[in-house]
């Protein structure tokens, strides 16, 4: 029983684990691989295929923008990217950030931070915190 057990954690962790990196067909956007001197820009790389983390990590993500930072968007200075990596188009994107799986990058001139640990734990179980790792992070690259 135990081992039966043991065989179905594993089984499930192994398909939720691979899950988000399959993909199928993409959605047909371009994105310029150009990094802005000018500007913060949020980037949350995805496949198609997505577990429930992964929409998860989008919408606090999306949230926490729209709520925290309208001005910035407005004005042009914060820019949101979705970008599917099912799409062949995004690859470009992906290669200059070296990202290859799903991501969350804020990123501005020659700085990067890499959000993608603090997302996947934090926005489905603790939308504050991850709200706070988001603000900082935008902040401290906006510096």
């Amino acid at each position: 029983m135990k081992f039966l057990f043991i065989l179905i954690i594993s089984v499930s962790f192994v398909f939720s684990a691979t899950a988000c990196g399959h993909s199928t067909a993409g959605e047909n956007k371009q994105h310029e691989a150009v990094i802005s001197d000018e500007k913060v820009e949020v980037y949350y790389f995805h496949f198609t295929r997505r577990c429930v983390s992964c929409v998860n990590v989008q919408k606090a993500t999306e949230r926490v923008i729209t709520e925290n930072f309208k001005a910035e968007v407005d004005n042009g200075t914060l820019v949101y990217h979705e970008i599917n990596l099912s799409d062949p188009e995004s690859r470009k994107i992906a290669e200059l950030l070296d990202v290859g799986r799903q991501a969350l990058m804020v990123v501005s001139k020659d700085k990067k931070l890499d959000l993608t640990m603090q997302g996947f734990m934090l926005a489905s179980r603790d939308y504050d915190k991850f709200k706070e790792a988001l603000e900082e992070a935008i902040k401290k690259i906006k510096s």
